[in-house]
């Protein structure tokens, strides 16, 4: 379908000719259990208009102008089982160390003032506790879909035990290559297989006193 394709595949291109060419405004919760570990990440995504309009098109199976609950689903099950092999278009770092999400069993997906909206939380493979001081990135992979978090607003720490604190990181491009020039190599600038969009993802730092 063109969801697919156009959105979580096409991008596949070397990285450094790679370039957005959807765009989501985000918004990330991080909501903690009372032992002070990560119970889920809640995402919101508010996709542009050209965007949407190529996915009403795509997925208006009945002609009407619209997108009904059954074509919803569909929608919702394309993207989510596109995203799944690149960890929801998430990651979590914890002592250098990636950290790997379960499955998404739900997604909800509407279309509100002729945008996109897709809404779904995710769970980490493993316990990630708060006080382990882990980083959370959102992006995609392969370039093609830009997730922008427009403010701090919108990146929240909900229920974290006292002493604990989030900061929103907003990475310097040419800093960040600068500052991984070293694990840079050739390969890097030749495809999509490194940790480029990692490097420059805007990402959620949680520290603990």
């Amino acid at each position: 379908m063109l969801l697919t394709g156009t959105m979580f595949v096409a991008g596949l291109p070397a990285a450094a000719n790679a370039h957005p060419h959807v765009f989501a405004q985000a918004r990330m919760e991080l909501k903690s259990t009372p032992q002070g570990t990560i119970e889920e990440l809640r995402h919101v995504w508010r996709f542009d208009e050209l965007f949407t309009a190529t996915v009403m098109i795509e997925f208006d199976m009945d002609e009407s102008g619209d997108l009904n609950d059954e074509e919803l689903d569909v929608v919702a099950n394309t993207v989510s089982s596109s995203i799944a092999d690149f960890n929801y278009f998430q990651n979590i770092e914890v002592n250098d160390q990636d950290i790997g999400f379960k499955k998404v069993t739900e997604m909800a997906i509407s279309v509100e003032d002729g945008q996109l909206l897709i809404l779904f939380s995710t769970v980490p493979a493993e316990e990630v506790a708060l006080k382990d001081a882990p980083k959370i990135g959102v992006f995609d992979p392969t370039f093609y879909t830009a997730i922008e978090f427009y403010s701090e607003d919108d990146m929240v720490l909900i229920d974290a035990p006292k002493g604990c604190s989030r900061t929103m990181v907003v990475p310097d491009p040419d800093e960040a290559i600068e500052q991984n020039q070293q694990s840079l190599t050739e390969a890097f600038y030749d495809t999509t297989e490194n940790d480029m969009s990692k490097i420059l993802a805007t990402r959620m730092e949680v520290t603990c006193s």
